[in-house]
Order: structure tokens, then sequence, then C-alpha cells
């Protein structure tokens, strides 16, 4: 939502509020579900069920047409190419991407510009910003063909869990990171409406055992079949009809953008009655990955990029080895990211998944450990809501949140050249956004950042005990 439809929302109505919303639904569907969408759709549909040597194929075709688009169009890679001696006739197939060099969070910043094709207006591009585990932002660029080819892939989800994400199709209950409620606000609504989509969007940013009675009574009264949210906020819903000894039975539970815990799915399924269908999507567009009904991994989409899995000398390594995984866009055309590292550790599975589709099954993404924060009101932060702020913060080179005190939090930044007083204002304006006025915000400048034994590293450190 821009500044200016953003700045409306925030001083209208609640009732004008759920109409804005549904408005702007509108219009992101004709971008989401419009033009290419119904054919990659039928695309997918048809191809999860080819053999895996058939879709090996079909990416290596794929491949092909982006090499030669990014060699022809792209100024990094013109200069990569050139530089290595390399023609778009050197990368034929997944075997040969071992000749291009893998591409880091660093290149893109450094090279944002020669890094969108030619062939494609910027300002015409959609851009995003993600600030991945290690809380350094980064942005993107997308053409709208990777937004349909993202959009059917997640859509398909929704079908194998048995639901329907589209106008007229099921009810849905959201928990997720959208600032939709004034952080100020003390007494219920805490929630809003999509009438475009049936949904029915839950703070996030309020929830809290005084006020997780008001939620239920809500979802009682809506009537949802489908609960979409983050692991850490299903969670805490999920504990809460646990505590009081309820269950809100439905067809089935999405979850994303977390680590996805065996405690949590548990409980959630528990809860809830049914199983939980987690997936994985980058918001760099390189890599999808879902679960069908069989729960026996998740399935990469491989008709949407390609998935190396790297050790630590970037070879890659056999299924049943855990290492670093790496991505390549198969329909970015508008900024073509090629073996994108993910800084995520998964393993590919040794077996086909029983449902007899011939997409390669993915372990769980492990992601490093992250907590929720616990404030002064009772109020449960997920880690995920914390990423927003530094999501358009390209002066930032990592940043990691530690809260001793209900009421106090520190952020630690390992700043860029670039970094400034006003990215401090920005940081400490935007979490009072999300945390309240009331909670302390300290900012402290570091050379780096400190790592566990093991080389890992926790973005959030929570040293409260959980209040539920």
């Amino acid at each position: 939502m821009n500044p200016l439809l953003k700045g409306v929302y925030d001083i209208s109505p609640v009732t004008f509020q759920n109409w804005l919303l549904t408005g702007y639904s509108a219009i992101l569907d004709r971008e989401r579900y419009g033009g290419k969408f119904g054919a990659f759709r039928k695309f997918m549909a048809e191809a999860q069920w080819h053999s895996r040597d058939e879709l090996k194929e079909l990416q290596n075709e794929k491949l092909r047409l982006i090499i030669k688009h990014a060699y022809e169009t792209v100024p990094y890679y013109r200069r990569l190419f050139e530089a290595l001696k390399l023609s778009p006739d050197d990368i034929k197939t997944q075997g040969d991407l071992h000749k291009l060099p893998l591409l880091t969070r660093e290149d893109i910043k450094r090279n944002f510009r020669d890094l969108i094709s030619t062939k494609f207006n910027p300002k015409k591009l959609k851009y995003g910003h993600t600030s991945g585990t290690t809380g350094s932002p980064l942005e993107i660029g997308y053409d709208p063909t990777v937004v349909y080819a993202t959009y059917a892939a997640l859509d398909r989800q929704y079908e194998w869990a048995g639901c329907q994400l589209a106008k007229n199709g099921d009810r849905i209950a959201v928990l997720r990171g959208n600032v939709i409620v004034p952080l100020n606000q003390k007494k219920p609504p805490f929630w809003r409406y999509n009438r475009m989509h049936n949904q029915l969007l839950l703070s996030s940013f309020h929830l809290s055992p005084q006020n997780l009675p008001f939620y239920l009574e809500e979802v009682k009264k809506y009537q949802p079949t489908v609960f979409d949210g983050y692991p850490s906020t299903l969670y805490v819903f999920a504990k809460f009809l646990k505590n009081k000894g309820e269950k809100n039975p439905l067809k089935a539970v999405i979850s994303s953008s977390e680590t996805l815990y065996d405690f949590q799915r548990e409980t959630i399924e528990e809860s809830f009655q049914c199983r939980v269908f987690d997936y994985y999507a980058l918001a760099e567009r390189t890599v999808f990955a879902t679960e069908c009904d069989r729960h026996e991994g998740h399935h990469l989409c491989m008709e949407y990029g390609i998935s190396e899995i790297l050790d630590e000398k970037n070879e890659p390594l056999p299924a049943g080895k855990t290492g670093r995984l790496v991505g390549t866009s198969l329909h970015n055309y508008g900024m073509p990211l090629i073996r994108y590292v993910t800084n995520d550790m998964t393993a590919l599975r040794n077996h086909a998944c029983s449902c007899g589709r011939g997409l390669e099954l993915m372990d769980d993404v492990t992601t490093k450990a992250e907590d929720t924060l616990t404030l002064k009101d009772g109020r449960l932060i997920s880690p995920s809501v914390l990423t927003h702020p530094f999501k358009p913060m390209n002066s930032v080179e990592e940043s990691q949140i530690i809260q001793k005190e209900h009421d106090r939090v520190l952020i630690k930044i390992v700043p860029r050249k670039d970094y400034t007083e006003a990215d401090t204002e920005h940081l400490i304006r935007e979490m009072k956004v999300r945390l309240g006025n009331e909670v302390g915000v300290d900012i402290e400048m570091v050379e780096r950042l400190e790592r566990t034994g093991s080389g890992k590293f926790r973005w959030v450190i929570s040293e409260v005990p959980l209040g539920i």
C-alpha cells in the first residue's frame, strides 16, 4: 500500500478501512491472478505429475532461455560471462551451473542496477524487500511473469491442502505481519476484513492473554475453514485454545515464513483438528517448496526454479546431506538471479513421495533460531513481523534484536558506510509502531555480531519467558 493510501487508511473509521483493504486487494488481484496466471496454474497442475527426468529436462529448457536472456540483456551477467570467457552455449544443463560463481546478497547490493534487464523499464518492475534471517535488508525487482508463477505455486499449495485461495473460495483467517490495526488500540476489533478474498485479517500485534478471548469470539463468529499465518502466531492462538480445553476444527492450516517446529505443529494440529501444510517461499523468487497431503517433506516446485544443495566448498551434496540452499530463478526475466545464495540450510530427501508426484522432496529448512518477544502488557510478537522495519534499509549490513526486559529491546547494528542518524530514527519509530511507545528501543553500533560455537546466528534473542 503506497504511503498516501496508507495515511488515509490509518485515519479512517474501521468500516472504511475494511472497504479500503477490499479495494486494494482488487488492485493486487490483477497483478497476481490476471495475465499469465491461468496458464501457469494449468502448467503446474500438469507438470507435477511428470517424471523426475521430464521435470529435469523442463528445467534445463527454461535454464537455457534465461541464461541466453541474461547474457544478452543483463549488464552484470554479460560482464561475468566475458570475464570467464563463457558463452550461453556453455550453460546447457544444471550440471553446467558450477561454471558460474555464486550470487550473494552483497553482489546484488553492489550491482543492483546492472542486474536489471535492459529489456525492462526499471520503473515498471515491481520491487520487494527481504531482511533475511540475518536482518540484512535486500531489494529485488520482479517482472509480471514471476509474480504470476509465484501465485500459481501458492494456489497449488492451497489446492493440495484441499482449499481454495480465490474469490468465492474458502473463508480464511490470516495471522501475518501487516499493521492493519493501530498499535495503540486497546479494545477490539483487533481485526479487519478483506471481502475480496473472504479473509478475516487478524492483527499479530495485539496477541495477549487479555485480548485472545476477543480473537476467539470473532473467529467463532466468522467460521473460517482455513487458518493462514506464521508458525509462531498460529502457535500462540492454538496454545490458547489448548489451555482453555477447546478445539476449533478447520479444513487446513497453512504456515510459512518461519521454521515450523515439531512442538508447534503438534499443538496447532491438535487445536484445529486438521493437518498443517507448511511452505517455504523466498522473497527473492528463486525457490518455492510446498507440502502435499502425505507430509513426507517439502516438494520443490521444480517448474519454478532450480535448487542446489552445496557444502562449505560450494560442491554439490548428495541427497540426505545437509548443506546451503542455492536457487536459480526460471521466470524472473526482469532481474534474473542465477545461483543465488539463500543462507538457509536443508537437504534433499533420498526417496520419492508416495503421492506419485515427480517433484523432488526437501527437508524442512533450518533458518536461524528465533524467539518470540513477550511484552509487559502480555502481547506476543512474532520474529517475522519484526523484519519489516529493516526491509527498506540498505544501509544495514546485519542486525540483531535482544530482549532482556519486558519493556526494552536492544538492536545491534553492523552499519554500512551510508548509515545515518535518520536510519536510527526510522528503526526506533518503526519498531515502536509494532511494539508500542512504552517499549524502549536502544540502538548499538557494533563491528560484528556474535555467533554460537557452531557458527550459527540468532537474529532475535529473548530472555523473557513466553507468557502463555
